[in-house]
């Protein structure tokens, strides 16, 4: 055991993957209260990008990819990580409740069609189309889901982080490094913000928060779909975990107020699709199999 903590491999991950997104996380909540008696409206809006500036700090130090334009998928995910936090911030000046669908259906056609613009560039027009707008509609339903008014923001911490780490396991399994890496530093942005706010009010995921945290987990599903190659049944599962888990969320807090048990109840239904979803990449990693 204590030769696997000194491993530098071990040591490496620890540093990049946990201690950078968790500190990062406790800096801006720290600030934000240091903050709050003075200017609570600025205080509100700094705790509101915990989540997108801790996985930011980890995207940087474990995949050191800044470029413009970018050159790889995954650098892509950076800048709209920023767009995002931007414009979920700005939007909060006006009605929200109408263009808070309308933001998560354009970034996620938007993100659909630049991720998978590498492997639909090479199809025809009638052959991409499809398989887009499939991408696009999921990808965007799950994320108007997730704002629902009747999904809280515990709620929605815990259903995120359950299914964040579920894809850091998964993806090593399928062949993807690195994707286990970027889905495990969020897991520790969202793990750390949870614990910083405390259950009952979670002030350190806004909506810049949530629609980045939205968009992070759909780019990484379709990354580990379409790139390392994980079965259908596989990402099926996972998106059947933020469906379920966000579901019983709302279904929970119709019989009581939001707190410890909508937390908890939709965590625990969030994780049972996350184990299938393990178990499929597990038996599929026997069959060989990678990408990058």
């Amino acid at each position: 055991m204590w030769a696997l903590l000194h491993s530098s491999f071990v040591q490496s991950q620890l540093i990049h993957v946990v201690l950078v997104p968790a500190a990062v996380a406790g800096l801006v909540a720290m600030s934000s209260r240091f903050l709050a008696a003075g200017t609570p409206r600025l205080a509100r809006g700094l705790a509101g990008l915990a989540v997108p500036a801790a996985f930011l700090a980890g995207y940087f130090a474990v995949y050191r990819d800044f470029t413009f334009p970018p050159t790889t998928v995954l650098s892509w995910v950076p800048w709209f990580v920023l767009l995002l936090a931007m414009a979920a911030s700005l939007r909060g000046w006006t009605d929200g409740a109408i263009l808070r669908p309308a933001l998560s259906i354009l970034a996620a056609a938007c993100g659909a069609a630049v991720l998978l613009w590498p492997i639909l560039g090479r199809e025809t027009f009638d052959m991409a189309l499809p398989v887009w707008a499939v991408v696009a509609a999921v990808w965007s339903t799950l994320w108007v889901v997730s704002g629902l008014r009747g999904v809280g923001r515990p709620s929605f911490l815990a259903v995120s982080f359950i299914t964040s780490g579920g894809l850091a396991v998964v993806a090593p399994l399928s062949g993807s490094i690195l994707l286990g890496e970027l889905a495990a530093t969020l897991a520790v942005a969202l793990g750390a913000s949870l614990i910083l706010a405390g259950p009952a009010a979670c002030s350190l995921v806004s909506d810049a928060g949530r629609a980045t945290t939205a968009f992070i987990l759909g780019a990484l599903l379709l990354d580990l779909r379409f790139y390392a190659g994980a079965g259908e049944a596989t990402i099926g599962a996972f998106m059947a975990s933020v469906a379920v888990g966000l579901i019983a969320a709302v279904a929970i807090g119709r019989f009581r107020r939001e707190g410890s048990w909508a937390v908890l109840g939709s965590a625990v239904c969030a994780l049972i699709p996350v184990v299938i979803a393990v178990d499929f990449a597990f038996r599929a990693s026997r069959m060989g199999g990678g990408a990058y």
